[in-house]
């Protein structure tokens, strides 16, 4: 790795930090600058816009949650499936603020009309051949049930997954009923279901 990328992956850092602590909104160009030391054109020779930072922040923060998603090696299919959609849980105990900055990135990404989003979808497409690998693996050894529609399945419930550690992990306190319920266990709840409808 060179000097060069170095520094931008040090840029990156310092950024994904800030966004994750307050908000894309709130984080300018220079907050960004000053965080890492550095003037506002030494900035623009990494990125040229703002834009460009924001998506590159993403990109680095699918690349760490996939880390995070990372399959130890044994167990049935379903013991695979498991521990997968048991990841969406862990993340959200550990580091809610990447579901924080997944919300607003979305809010972000359409309020701006963001459409060079390839690199970032191809990214998304790692998680979906875990899961599949793990599906077929379960159909294999008889520990999973084959469901009606493989990819709606796992559009369906990721993204169910996601909308809620989002939605629990970005919002605070608003009606009453929001404290009747441990934020952790409405994700293990959601987790179990989908986990039900998959055990054979």
């Amino acid at each position: 790795m060179g000097i060069k990328d170095i520094r931008r992956n040090h840029i990156l850092d310092r950024a994904i930090k800030l966004f994750c602590t307050h908000s894309i909104a709130e984080v300018k160009i220079r907050d960004v600058a000053e965080e890492c030391n550095i003037g506002e054109a030494t900035f623009y020779r990494y990125f040229s816009k703002r834009s460009t930072l924001v998506i590159a922040c993403a990109l680095k923060l699918s690349e760490r949650m996939f880390e995070l998603f990372a399959d130890e090696v044994g167990g049935s299919g379903f013991d695979r499936l498991s521990r997968f959609y048991y990841r969406f849980y862990e993340v959200f105990c550990d580091h809610a603020e990447y579901y924080r900055f997944l919300s607003q990135f979305d809010a972000y990404c359409i309020g701006e009309e963001i459409k060079d989003l390839d690199q970032y979808s191809d990214n998304l497409d790692v998680f979906k051949a875990r899961f599949v690998a793990a599906y077929n693996d379960g159909i294999v050894d008889g520990s999973v049930k084959e469901v009606w529609d493989m990819d709606l399945f796992y559009y369906s419930t990721t993204h169910a997954m996601l909308s809620l550690c989002k939605k629990l992990a970005a919002e605070g306190r608003i009606v009453r009923q929001d404290d009747l319920t441990d934020k952790r266990q409405e994700v293990r709840t959601i987790i179990e279901i989908i986990l039900n409808s998959l055990k054979k």
